[in-house]
């Protein structure tokens, strides 16, 4: 006879297992999925630049990381429903009911998966996905023959200073058309430093051979005209700019921490880098919310089969938590709602709508 301990490791192997296979298969598909699109998209300017067919394959490996993380919560909602509807329609569910197992230890029984799904989550979007994305905006910048003079200008803050920069080449060791607009703590302006290109050197930092400045008086403007002069400061690097010239980048924790308290660069608000320092904290609690979304799927009759649309339903909740705690987390980038509220209200919803649906559905 098998001790109870032993069965219990037994299911808890099985159970872990099976929702990984399932977790990955699907993140493997939505990835797909979401590479082809983006390859149809880019292809031709891929092919515009010469790189043909390897020029595609490295595009898409390199946002592979970060299509992962986007795709996570869903790949895990789907993979719980497919597993959990396969075990209901195969009787194995009733049968394991039947041996004494409710709902509250087949949910335990299911966290462990979720705890390693979760950790290769952050570490993926922690370690991996700032690097490749990095990577292929220092790849699509280098490659591109026109990058020097495209115009698209981004300005940033930089110890309490603000920099316009018009465009950058080589992969952000060159840049072109700099303006530094020097201001006082109370942010008033009182010199500014343009030059037409900066050239980066690891020694000693971003160099300028011309640089024009204008400084404010009292009752004039001086002007000065100056030769080899390093411009920007020495902890802005071709990677920072690369970086601050992305719409929402990823960035690791400790370069959110930095931004945010020991006056890092930034070019977005301090509300959206605080969006994004909460984000990996939040990637568990919201996968969690997702496999009490599919759990009510367990209480399928096995004759109902396939026309039950309680797994329609479950997809369905999942779907409005994503749309609802995207919409929230905008609210949070936009600095309406306090970013903690924004990045744990969604789950703290969706765990109560999963509890009482699980509770209903357990009085019936």
């Amino acid at each position: 006879m098998t001790p109870p301990q032993a069965g219990r490791s037994v299911l808890l192997t099985h159970l872990t297992r099976s929702l990984l296979s399932r977790t990955v298969l699907c993140g493997a598909i939505l990835v797909s999925m979401l590479e082809i699109l983006g390859l149809l998209e880019m292809t031709t300017p891929i092919l515009e630049r010469h790189l043909g067919a390897l020029g595609m394959a490295h595009y898409a490996l390199l946002r592979l990381p970060s299509l992962a993380v986007q795709t996570l919560p869903l790949s895990t909602l789907i993979g719980a429903l497919f597993l959990l509807m396969q075990m209901t329609l195969n009787s194995e569910m009733a049968s394991l009911r039947a041996a004494g197992l409710s709902t509250r230890r087949l949910l335990r029984l299911l966290l462990p998966a979720i705890g390693i799904i979760s950790l290769a989550g952050i570490t993926t979007q922690e370690i991996v996905a700032p690097r490749t994305e990095l990577a292929l905006a220092k790849w699509w910048n280098r490659t591109d023959p026109k990058a020097a003079g495209s115009g698209h200008g981004f300005w940033f803050h930089a110890e309490g200073n603000v920099v316009h920069i018009d465009s950058f080449s080589e992969g952000g060791q060159r840049i072109q058309k700099v303006g530094l607009y020097h201001r006082i703590t109370g942010g008033d302006l009182v010199a500014t430093d343009t030059a037409p290109e900066l050239i980066y050197d690891a020694a000693s930092g971003w160099r300028a051979g011309a640089v024009r400045s204008l400084t404010l008086k009292s009752n004039r403007v001086e002007i000065e005209r100056r030769a080899n002069v390093v411009l920007l400061p020495r902890n802005i690097t071709p990677d920072t700019i690369i970086q601050l010239s992305q719409n929402y980048p990823t960035l690791s924790f400790g370069t959110l921490w930095s931004i945010l308290h020991r006056g890092g660069a930034s070019s977005l608000p301090k509300a959206t880098y605080r969006m994004a320092l909460f984000a990996p904290f939040v990637l568990p609690v919201s996968l969690c919310a997702m496999l009490l979304m599919a759990l009510p799927v367990i209480y399928i009759p096995p004759r109902t089969g396939t026309r039950s649309l309680l797994p329609i339903a479950a997809l369905a909740a999942g779907f409005g938590f994503i749309v609802l705690q995207g919409l929230i987390q905008a609210l949070g980038n936009a600095g309406t709602l306090p970013a903690l509220v924004a990045v744990m209200a969604p789950p703290a919803l969706a765990f109560l709508l999963g509890g009482a649906w699980i509770v209903k559905m357990e009085e019936k």
